[in-house]
């Protein structure tokens, strides 16, 4: 084998070798890559429709709610709740009072039940003391015989009294109370009890038409065959594509297991996926059926167009290793007379070799000797601005003073015409341009650091309308002690900006510098909304996104590990509503001296 490659021509050499080297990757590494996109799509597109199942829930819940609370009405209500305590058999005129209350709720449960929620189809008051219908929705047909033979005898309303007030979801079943053809629904009842005598006095129920129910979902759909279905709490089916599945049991109909939460299997001849989302609200589930073919149709499109690239670029691979292995036939003499001229330091030199062995690497030698001649332009260039870069630094060296003159001037003229305001923040901020100004030393004494924080913090007690108070606590024996110069304003930035923000009392900042062992202890504490046990991690993980200064955290503490090593730094300490510490050690230094 090695004696027949070492007899063969060059030719079929190269294209053996360009094959192996570049062909055989790219199938390899295209089909690794052609494997994920795929897979990764497949699970992008589940999850888009699990959440499309999501929403249907949420959708329901979202309607659902406004019904419970509507629910409390005839309780909350003292007119309806009285008249539920009422025993008609005391009256004379029975059939009169009784039609002058069932006016009186009706009118309540028009105006204050029916108008504030789209999903309800009708509403009833039941009162058990006479055992009478009190009061209905604006339908005018009730059954009777089933209202005093059947209804108070009804599974769901034993359920109901038997909650003791709570709101009970009634599932699919049919109104035979009010209405004159067969209709299912869906109800919210709850018991109305004397919270006195704990005697149940009636129920209310609100029933949901499953036509009004369907506008939840209607405009959702994943695919054109996409099947959808809403079960309650008993396995029971609210809604169905087919009306005659509605009110049957769910695996009467359904193949599936309604418990898991997705799932793939056949239905009506097809293979589908099967996605469930439960409500924590009723314990209603959404179902909806997607055929797998519909749900990766635009994935399977693409994976054709993919497939047709490669089988594209697999044939100009190939066209181009023969090209490549034709067109190396050049003598190795043009490359060396160029390389003879470089040697000299003529730089400017051009061999034109199109043709043959030696063309490719001629090429590249011209591209080197650009890049060469790029390159010593560059430094020329980089040199030019660098110079210039050092003299615009020094004359920027004069704008802090000049605004600090400035400023100067127009607190005097705030002082003449009396605004002791503008005075003092002015005063506060031209104190802070001179230490930001002052660029002789990176260190600078405890006392300047805190003059610096004090007018600081001034200047951010007028902008937030002294919102806060700061108390300094740092004795004689530390404020000569040198420290890197910012360390504290990032700490009191996030204490104000951060910690302080939508409190509902008076913030309190503590600064303390204090001296412990061998070390100098500066420590900014805040009585603000404190920090989460997330918000700690993300912060000391330098999580960019965090909305803390993040970065002045981080710059504190690379500039104490660059100064002193290992064994000092910044450590926060944070409780949720009650507020944040934040303590800087570092080594006590003495008048002139620095960190190692």
């Amino acid at each position: 084998m090695k004696k027949m490659i070492a007899e063969m021509r060059l030719k079929p050499r190269l294209i053996i070798a360009f094959s192996c080297f570049t062909v055989i990757p790219f199938l390899v590494i295209g089909g690794i890559f052609l494997w994920l996109y795929v897979s990764y799509n497949k699970e992008i597109i589940k999850d888009a429709a699990v959440q499309n199942n999501e929403q249907i829930i949420k959708n329901i819940n979202t309607s659902l709610e406004p019904v419970i609370s509507l629910s409390m009405y005839p309780i909350y209500n003292k007119e309806i709740f009285q008249l539920m305590k009422k025993d008609y058999r005391d009256y004379p005129y029975k059939g009169l009072e009784i039609s002058r209350d069932f006016d009186t709720i009706n009118h309540a449960i028009a105006n204050n039940i029916l108008n504030y929620s789209n999903v309800i189809d009708s509403a009833m008051i039941y009162q058990i003391t006479n055992h009478l219908l009190i009061g209905r929705s604006n339908l005018e047909y009730v059954n009777h015989t089933y209202l005093n033979d059947e209804f108070f005898l009804q599974p769901y309303v034993r359920e109901i009294l038997k909650r003791k007030g709570s709101h009970v979801f009634v599932g699919i079943h049919a109104d035979k109370l009010m209405a004159v053809k067969k209709k299912y629904v869906v109800s919210v009842g709850r018991s109305i009890i004397d919270p006195y005598t704990r005697e149940d006095l009636g129920l209310v129920m609100l029933n949901l038409g499953v036509d009004k129910l369907k506008q939840l979902w209607s405009d959702i759909s994943f695919t054109e065959n996409t099947k959808f279905y809403l079960i309650d709490e008993q396995k029971n089916i609210i809604y169905s594509p087919n009306e005659a599945e509605i009110s049957q049991n769910s695996k009467q109909v359904l193949p599936f297991d309604i418990d898991a939460i997705d799932q793939t299997g056949k239905y009506e001849n097809k293979n589908v996926f099967a996605l469930v989302s439960e409500s924590s609200l009723s314990h209603w589930r959404a179902i909806t059926i997607i055929p797998k073919n519909e749900m990766f149709s635009y994935l399977n499109f693409l994976l054709k167009i993919i497939f047709a690239l490669l089988l594209l670029v697999l044939v100009l691979s190939i066209i181009t290793a023969i090209f490549i292995a034709t067109s190396i036939t050049k003598p190795l003499a043009s490359l060396e007379k160029k390389m003879r001229e470089v040697s000299r330091g003529n730089l400017e030199v051009k061999v034109h070799i199109e043709h043959g062995e030696i063309g490719k690497i001629s090429m590249t030698v011209d591209g080197m000797l650009q890049e060469i001649r790029m390159l010593i332009r560059r430094i020329y260039q980089e040199e030019q601005e660098k110079r210039n870069a050092e003299l615009r630094a020094l004359q920027s060296q004069i704008n802090p003073h000049f605004m600090y003159n400035t400023i100067n001037v127009i607190k005097w003229m705030a002082k003449l015409q009396g605004a002791a305001g503008i005075e003092e923040a002015l005063t506060a901020f031209s104190s802070v341009i001179r230490f930001t100004a002052k660029t002789d030393s990176d260190y600078v004494t405890v006392k300047e650091e805190l003059d610096f924080i004090q007018d600081y913090t001034k200047i951010l007690g007028f902008r937030y309308l002294n919102k806060f108070e700061v108390l300094y606590e740092a004795g004689e024996e530390v404020l000569h002690c040198r420290t890197p110069k910012f360390m504290l304003q990032p700490l009191v930035e996030n204490a104000v900006f951060h910690g302080f923000y939508d409190i509902a009392h008076k913030g309190k900042l503590i600064v303390r510098i204090e001296k412990s062992d061998e070390n100098l202890v500066m420590s900014v504490i805040d009585n603000g909304k404190g920090l989460s046990v997330e918000q700690l991690d993300a912060i000391d993980s330098n999580n960019a996104e965090h909305k803390l200064n993040s970065i002045g955290i981080s710059n504190i503490r690379k500039r104490i590990e660059m100064n002193f090593g290992i064994g000092y730094g910044l450590y926060l300490e944070s409780t949720e509503n009650q507020g944040t510490t934040a303590r800087i050690v570092i080594p006590i230094m003495g008048q002139g001296n620095r960190g190692d």
